[in-house]
């Protein structure tokens, strides 16, 4: 089955759809593999950690193999975002993007990315992007650490399915992830950079330093610039979080 330019392959539960698109890719799978699961038994995020997955959500893996540097990595994690947030998007719906994979909806965690790829040298042989949508809000939502920090699309849009989605996802995973270069590149860091959550936030670079400061814009690479205290600083990793 295909949704426009992906090669759809639907699954109950999986451990993880990036990990089911690796094993793919090394047996040579093509470009626009996409792997959908109704549920991940290990699905994960950035740094390892644990992605709540259950029944009733969105989660797909999507195999790129695009001519790009390693160092170019980066800039793919910023237009898949973007794709996904432009997939989502709605006249007057207050979504926002979060650096640097996170996609919201009044502050609450709407949808994120997960970039992963192996790469040899100066070569990369394949990429993946993990995408993972929450459709309807779940009754582990409301409590505990994720009370008040989760949300779903049926906020918004309660009407809309998971073909739907795809369709709009294909269409705009087309339009931006190829987008790492020249002005194409240019134009896609300003959209982005148009709808993202700026505001004074603590930042928590590698899990280690904590600098807070305010999200001022991306750099030619991906990367975010703070301004601190200290002045303007460049953060190639880490996470955002309310001051």
């Amino acid at each position: 089955m295909t949704s426009e330019r992906m090669i759809l392959h639907h699954y109950g539960e999986v451990s993880s759809t990036n990990d089911l698109i690796k094993e793919m890719a090394d047996k040579g799978a093509p470009e626009w593999t996409t792997v959908v699961a109704q549920s991940q038994s290990a699905g994960r995020g950035r740094m390892g950690r644990r992605w709540h997955s259950p029944r009733g959500n969105l989660y797909l893996s999507v195999l790129f193999r695009p001519e790009i540097l390693p160092s170019e990595l980066p800039r793919m994690s910023i237009l898949s975002s973007l794709a996904v947030f432009m997939a989502l998007y709605r006249d007057k719906t207050p979504l926002n993007l979060k650096w640097p994979n996170d996609i919201l909806l009044d502050g609450r965690k709407i949808a994120g990315v997960l970039l992963e790829g192996r790469t040899q040298g100066d070569r990369v042989d394949y990429v993946v992007l993990g995408i993972g949508i929450n459709l309807k809000l779940q009754e582990t939502d409301q409590a505990g650490e994720l009370a008040g920090k989760t949300a779903a699309v049926e906020e918004f849009d309660s009407l809309i399915g998971v073909e739907d989605i795809l369709d709009d996802l294909s269409r705009t995973l087309q339009k931006y992830c190829f987008a790492y270069r020249g002005s194409s590149w240019t134009a896609a860091r300003a959209e982005w950079s148009k709808h993202a959550a700026w505001g004074r936030r603590s930042m928590i670079v590698d899990g280690i330093e904590r600098v807070e400061g305010c999200p001022v814009k991306l750099t030619e690479g991906g990367s975010l610039i703070l301004e601190t205290d200290r002045g303007l600083i460049t953060v190639q990793s880490g996470d955002l979080v309310e001051a």
